[in-house]
This record gives C-alpha cells, structure tokens and sequence, in this order.
C-alpha cells in the first residue's frame, strides 16, 4: 500500500470524505497543525454562536438522535432535535416522501445543519412509472440517485449544512451485500453534489470488509457497538456515531470562526498535512485509490428478492419460515392480503388509503356543535 493511500484511509477516517467541491483554499503549516485560511468561505450557511443541528433519518437515525443528545450535554455550540422515521427511506416516496417533508419542516422551522441517516430500509425493488426496478441494476441506481438528489435539494433550498451518514455493514451477508449497493449511491450522489460523507463501513468494518460488532467507541477503547440483531446500535455505537459526526461539524465551526478574522485551525489526525490539490484528489472509494485492489461487484444473485427489507422483519421465528418457504417475510406478508384490498395497495404500491371523510378526527367535516357537547 502506498504512501498516498494510507494518507487518504487516516484522513478519511477521522474526517471522511472531504469534496473538491469544499476545498478552495490554500492549506499552510504551523508547528501545532493545519491551517485553513480564512478566504475559504465556510461550510456552514452563516457564523454563527449556537447551531441548531436537525437529525433526519430511519430506526439507525434514532441511534444516532440518541448519541447526538448525549455528547451535546457538554457542547454550548451546538443543539440538536430530530425528525424520524422508523421505517422510511428513499425508495418508496409514496410511503414517506422525505424531500417533501424537509421542505415542509425547513420551511416551518429554520435549521443550520441536517444530519441524515437513511437507507437501511432501501434493499428493495422502485415503483418506477416504467414498472418496478429491479434492486441494484442500473436502472435502480439512476432512480434511487433522483431520490437522494431531490432530498438534497429541499436541504440546499433552505441553505442548511448536509452531512450525510453512510449505512453501516450488516451481520447478514446478503443484507450486507445490498447495503454496499445503497452506500454506493449515496457517495457517489454526495460525492457530485459536494455534500460531507461520512463512511461508516470504511470506519466500522472489519480489516477484511466484514461485519464486527466491536470498534473504537470514540475515545480508543474497544467495546462492543451493535445490537444482537446485527443491524441497529447498543448505546456505545450511538455514541460513536455522534462522535464522528461531531468531529466533521466542529472543524467546520472552527472555519466558521476564523471566516471573520484570521485561519481556523483545524487538527487533522496524526498531523498528516495535505495540500488542497491533494484533499480534491481524494475519490469517493477507497478501492479508486492508487494500489488498492478493484472495486467487487456484486452479483445479482447475492442479493435480495423483490421488496427485501431487514428492519420490519418481526422475530427470528418468522424469518426462518420464511427463509423455509425461499420468501422474505415482506412477501410472506404482502401474498397473504386480498387482491384489491387497502393491505395490497399499501404493500404493493406504497399507497395509503384515503381516510373516510366522516371519521370523528376528520377536521374536513363540519360537526353539529350540539352532537359534539353531548
């Protein structure tokens, strides 16, 4: 491995991916660290004394909502809210549009920073107008890539930092596998829009790209990070993703703070000191890298079926039904709803039901103000 490559990996791991897009000023070298002149505007929209950070994301948003209230007990420069879904993504727009509901929060309520945690529930086929796309051909990348671009613009719209959190690997190989895809995408898109990235499966997996449940939990210590389940966080994996994206967030402050009177000093781990020229050579994968090895592709059979998805599995018994019936539990669930029904739509199409329009919590129907004091 050459020098230039283990450049970028300690760089990338402590500040992940920084864009060329971000990177116009002229780096110089004092005797305690890096220097960013103060002609580089700042990431951040505005200086600023506190920043509101807004986190966005699925179940592992929740995670990270979690971690980020926890470090930022001891911050006066920062606070933090969120805006969750569970079990949303990007792929199904029709279930939970995430673009139009950041527009609609951003619009409501002003935020500095939004910190996105999403696509844990995306290892599944896109209900295109053409038909449905098959996960991870490229037809799929293309449309799942649209998605992520009209979340970015809503954010852009409203002039707030994005720093875009990559899912993590996966215990299960061919969630794994289809989580390499989605974190594909999602680099690539941050990559062109010169939005920061941080790459979890380059700071959390294994030394061979397998899944671990143990990691750094920030502070050096080696500790256990992640559910049994394979998939979410345990307190110490919140933790450390708050870390991270903590870590990203105050150097771009410290530029913030030096934007109005003299450089920022931005510690870089192990004082590694790159040039500007070297930050905006720095691709979005790390197998790009000069020496190392070709990017893996995966093949279409190591991926999930149609509609996979590894959050809403129910229980451990369920999955090995259907692992017995060769389904996933979504198509279990989906083949037993009547053709037609509400059930069908929602599973199929990712259509909601119109609610009838005299339900009591209706407020579109005018109610008897004598019937509704009895």
């Amino acid at each position: 491995m050459n020098q230039f490559l283990k450049i970028g990996q300690r760089v990338l791991a402590t500040l992940v991916l920084i864009c060329a897009a971000n990177v116009s000023s002229q780096a110089q070298q004092t005797d305690e660290a890096p220097v960013v002149e103060s002609a580089q505007s700042s990431y951040l929209p505005s200086r600023k004394q506190v920043y509101d950070i807004v986190i966005m994301g699925d179940v592992l948003g929740t995670g990270l909502w979690a971690g980020m209230n926890r470090f930022v007990e001891t911050e006066d420069r920062v606070t933090v809210t969120g805006r969750i879904q569970e079990n949303s993504g990007l792929a199904r727009p029709k279930l939970y549009n995430w673009a139009k509901a950041a527009d609609n929060l951003l619009g409501s309520r002003p935020f500095d920073i939004a910190a996105i945690m999403l696509g844990a529930n995306d290892a599944r086929d896109i209900n295109s107008p053409e038909g449905f796309l098959r996960f991870g051909s490229d037809e799929w990348r293309k449309a799942y890539a649209a998605q992520i671009n009209a979340l970015v613009n809503a954010l852009k719209k409203h002039k707030v930092a994005i720093y875009w959190i990559g899912v993590p690997p996966m215990r299960r190989k061919s969630y794994d596998n289809a989580m390499k895809v989605v974190a594909e995408v999602e680099r690539q898109v941050m990559a062109e829009r010169g939005v920061r990235y941080i790459d979890l499966r380059l700071l959390l997996a294994d030394s061979d790209d397998s899944y671990t449940d143990r990691g750094d939990d920030g502070t050096g210590t080696i500790v256990r990070l992640r559910s049994r389940n394979g998939v979410k966080f345990i307190a110490g994996g919140n933790d450390r993703l708050a870390v991270e994206l903590m870590k990203l967030v105050k150097a771009d402050i410290a530029i913030g703070d030096g934007a109005g009177g003299g450089p920022a000093v931005v510690p870089l781990q192990e004082e590694v000191i790159l040039t500007p020229e070297e930050l905006a050579a720095l691709p979005a994968f790390v197998a790009e890298r000069p020496g190392a090895e070709a990017p893996v592709k995966i093949e279409p059979a190591q991926l999930p079926g149609l509609n996979y998805t590894e959050i809403a599995r129910v229980n451990e018994d369920a999955i090995k039904r259907a692992a017995r019936e060769g389904l996933t539990l979504f198509d279990k669930v989906r083949s037993s709803t009547v053709e037609g029904s509400a059930a069908r739509l929602l599973f199929t199409d990712g259509i909601w039901p119109d609610a009838p329009a005299d339900r009591f919590d209706s407020f579109s129907v005018a109610k008897d103000p004598a019937s509704s004091a009895q």
